[in-house]
């Protein structure tokens, strides 16, 4: 029996749980929800009332973090380094991720134009802390994708979206390391075929339900 996965659609940790089990080739089955009225069913097996859940048998597991490391632990390739000491680094840096993901949201709800700038700057300030552990090229660790990228592949590919209506959601300066490796995650198979097709479309209408300057930008370029 596959391993099924219980997703909102523009979730990015379900997104991560996705690219883990695409980037493994293993079979899985996908059930969508709608979060802001969930069925009962998924209310009596959720711990914490969130996506994703991956149901494994009988068995439900939930928190993206340990699905994906799970998903490590049972199927090859491992995608986490052999080093122990570069595996606990790789697991700090996933649990940063939260952070930047927690600025990212902010930026998307932020109202007042005079102080986006502030907004933007504490995403770039997220961004510096994890700027000098990046390897130079393609992927955090360099030649082969791991956990760490699929950690950060959603925020990226989500940001990417943004960057079309705010372009100062990236410094091509700033980060170079961080550009390089979005570019690398952006366009990787198992990133892009992990989101439902109509993923982008899906986003812009969320962010357009905002009052928000970004939903206001978005209004303006029609």
């Amino acid at each position: 029996m596959n391993p099924k996965l219980i997703s909102y659609k523009l979730c990015p940790y379900v997104h991560k749980a996705a690219i883990a089990l695409r980037v493994k080739d293993i079979p899985y089955d996908i059930q969508y929800i709608n979060l802001s009225r969930p069925p009962q069913w998924f209310q009596d097996i959720s711990p914490m009332g969130r996506v994703p859940l991956l149901l494994v048998g009988d068995e439900v597991l939930f928190e993206s973090s340990a699905i994906i490391e799970y998903l490590d632990e049972v199927y090859a390739p491992r995608l986490h380094p052999i080093d122990p000491v570069k595996r606990a680094q790789n697991r700090a840096w996933m649990a940063q991720a939260d952070g930047c993901l927690g600025a990212y949201y902010r930026l998307s709800g932020w109202k007042s134009d005079a102080s986006f700038p502030k907004a933007i700057e504490k995403l770039h300030a997220c961004f510096d802390q994890l700027e000098p552990a990046v390897a130079a090229a393609p992927f955090f660790n360099g030649e082969t994708f791991s956990l760490v990228d699929a950690t950060f592949g959603p925020l990226f590919f989500q940001l990417n979206i943004l960057a079309e209506i705010a372009p100062e959601v990236f410094d091509d300066a700033r980060h170079p390391r961080i550009i390089r490796w979005k570019k690398a995650l952006v366009t990787h198979k198992a990133v892009v075929t992990a989101v439902v097709p109509d993923f982008r479309d899906l986003y812009l209408d969320w962010l357009s339900n905002k009052e928000s300057v970004l939903a206001r930008r978005l209004l303006d370029a029609g």
